[in-house]
């Protein structure tokens, strides 16, 4: 067990005998003085952890899991939320630092720049205290300080708007994992506090309740990007039929194999196994929900090559 995981145990005690003390309605002299030497133990206490904060240099990050609705916690329901804002935090951090990615495929230095150790739990509502290696600067933020400001924004994203500008900072493949945190959220009703800072006290908390996620979660759901390219191959026009749209070729220079469906405005008979120059539209969507790539063709037009 580490210094910090020992410190943090030793507060969630005090917490919980000052829970205790709160639930009883005792207001004697014995309750006084034992609440008393426990609130100074848990000031004590504050500023070891700080300490050991400051000389490991590390950040403080509490997690912390709500279900007042129901009171019970499911294993899966809390591991899979831990993860999902783990792997976000991970999207983030990665794009910050070498590029906005479609597709989560961190590199192994941003899985370990950005991985979150345990630090301690406490009971009641789920929480669980983490710590992350974060150099201190005198002046201006951390790559880690502008990731958890960028998780923040993109768990608060209330617009398409706001998708599209966090896309450009983050990419898909953040906002895909935001989708994931939100649908474990909604689908489990879990309300989560998140917060972090350079002592255990003093930082930024962002509060989301399980509604919260849901809407992030169809905002998310609903959002794609669309793009369309007019392209001409010369090709081998493999098949066509008029009558039910559809139309392959396979290109002369690169081999291509390309299928798809016939504009209204092309003739409906040709003759196939014979080459041709097809001015082909391709049309790209991207769900911002998976990151999931989908292509399709249309055929706008066949004029045959000269032998």
């Amino acid at each position: 067990m580490s210094e910090l995981q020992y410190l943090i145990d030793r507060l969630n005690e005090t917490q919980s005998a000052l829970a205790h003390f709160a639930e009883a309605g005792n207001d004697d002299d014995f309750v006084r003085i034992n609440k008393a030497s426990i609130e100074k133990r848990q000031r004590d206490l504050h500023r070891k952890i700080d300490n050991s904060l400051a000389l490991a240099q590390n950040d403080y990050v509490s997690y912390r899991i709500k279900r007042d609705w129901s009171g019970n916690y499911p294993v899966r329901a809390v591991a899979a939320s831990v993860i999902c804002f783990q792997e976000l935090f991970t999207a983030v951090y990665d794009a910050l630092k070498n590029g906005p990615k479609k597709r989560y495929r961190p590199t192994s230095d941003a899985l370990e720049m950005s991985s979150l150790q345990f630090a301690g739990a406490a009971a009641g509502s789920v929480v669980v205290a983490m710590s992350i290696p974060n150099d201190r600067l005198l002046i201006g933020e951390t790559e880690l300080d502008r990731a958890l400001h960028f998780v923040e924004k993109t768990l608060s994203a209330q617009t398409a708007d706001d998708l599209n500008a966090l896309a450009k900072e983050v990419g898909i493949a953040a906002i895909s994992k935001a989708y994931s945190w939100a649908e474990v959220a909604s689908s489990y009703g879990l309300d989560t506090e998140i917060c972090w800072g350079r002592d255990i006290n003093n930082g930024v908390s962002v509060s989301l309740s399980s509604g919260d996620a849901a809407a992030v979660k169809n905002l998310i759901e609903l959002k794609s990007d669309e793009a369309t390219q007019d392209i001409d191959f010369a090709c081998t026009l493999l098949g066509f039929d008029g009558d039910t749209s559809y139309f392959h070729i396979m290109t002369l220079d690169g081999g291509l194999d390309i299928k798809g469906d016939v504009a209204d405005d092309v003739p409906k008979e040709w003759t196939t196994q014979q080459r041709y120059m097809a001015s082909v539209r391709s049309k790209t969507q991207v769900k911002y929900a998976t990151g999931e790539e989908r292509q399709s063709f249309t055929l706008l037009n066949l004029r045959p090559l000269n032998p």
